[in-house]
């Protein structure tokens, strides 16, 4: 066996699609994206044609709230290009975007209160 003729990974690990091939080589990350940011959809909202499998992919996870690193996990992708992708998806409409639990702060002094004593507990 010739250097050329050795496979540097196993039949078990299926298809190569290199990272830059997923995303169609674009670079350009919108940084407002936080770890805390949560991506819904709208109900109604149908996939147009032109979208990249992991586009439609990430369109069927925000049918119910989801974080950025979820999502990110159940594409499989780095954040970076899930950042992309679902950069593009918001600017076309499809999905919007917001923080944690969005208008449900709780910061009464007796939120806070027990805040602090659970802290001072651990």
């Amino acid at each position: 066996m010739t250097i050329s003729d050795e496979a540097w990974y196993d039949e078990d690990a299926g298809p190569l699609v290199r990272l830059y091939a997923r995303v169609g080589g674009r670079s350009t990350v919108p940084h407002d994206f936080e770890l805390s940011t949560m991506i819904h959809c709208a109900p109604g909202v149908t996939a147009p044609d032109g979208l990249s499998a992991d586009q439609q992919a990430a369109l069927r996870l925000s049918r119910q709230p989801i974080a950025l690193p979820e999502m990110a996990v159940h594409l499989g992708l780095p954040l970076g290009p899930t950042r992309l992708l679902l950069g593009e998806l918001r600017a076309a409409g499809l999905i919007s975007t917001g923080g944690p639990a969005e208008g449900r702060r709780d910061s009464s002094p007796a939120v806070l209160q027990r805040l602090l004593s659970g802290l001072r507990s651990l």
